[in-house]
């Protein structure tokens, strides 16, 4: 593993020659990687030209991963009791909004809590169950806000800061939670 120091923090960094047309970056786990093209070796230019941009993904993950200590997860909720409770979240807030869910599934996901298809099917990480219920709620209004808006577009935060005008650190709540569910079964 290499390192290389941006600021006044230390970075991990792989590097990776794979078939793609142009050099990349990817902050993976805490650590940075470099993709580039067959060929290439020279990567100096592109990470000096990301400085800030690794810098602040880097600080933000270490930032986050540090506030996961503070806080537990809730092992006292059944995989039933997280069902009817997602269910019952679901036929309020569509409800509400006057939107139509078609279906709602749990799946275990590894990299977001939720999802919502073209056909307003959604999908739940089943992670979620152990979390507190306020962040469950966003998630499902979260995805149900999708029905309506398909993007992450200013439009879209707008509609979701109806309801939560706070939603930018209940973002930053889930991303902390993550550390500590993304290794459950």
């Amino acid at each position: 593993m290499r390192k290389i120091k941006i600021q006044d923090i230390e970075v991990n960094y792989h590097v990776f020659h794979r078939k793609v047309k142009y050099a990349r970056l990817e902050i993976k786990n805490g650590e940075l990687n470099l993709i580039l093209p067959p060929g290439v070796n020279d990567y100096q230019e592109l990470v000096d030209k990301h400085e800030k941009w690794i810098y602040q993904k880097i600080s933000r993950i270490r930032r986050l991963r540090s506030e996961s200590q503070k806080r537990k997860l809730d092992f006292s909720r059944s995989r039933e009791d997280f069902r009817d409770m997602v269910s019952a979240l679901v036929d309020e807030i569509s409800c509400e909004m006057g939107l139509k869910v078609n279906q709602v599934t749990l799946r275990r996901m590894k990299t977001r809590w939720g999802s919502c298809s073209n056909q307003a099917n959604i999908n739940i990480n089943t992670r979620l169950r152990y979390l507190p219920k306020n962040l469950i709620r966003y998630v499902v209004h979260h995805e149900i806000c999708h029905l309506k808006v398909r993007n992450h577009s200013k439009e879209y935060c707008d509609l979701v800061a109806v309801t939560y005008p706070n939603h930018p650190q209940l973002e930053d709540e889930l991303a902390i939670y993550w550390f500590l569910v993304k290794d459950l079964d």
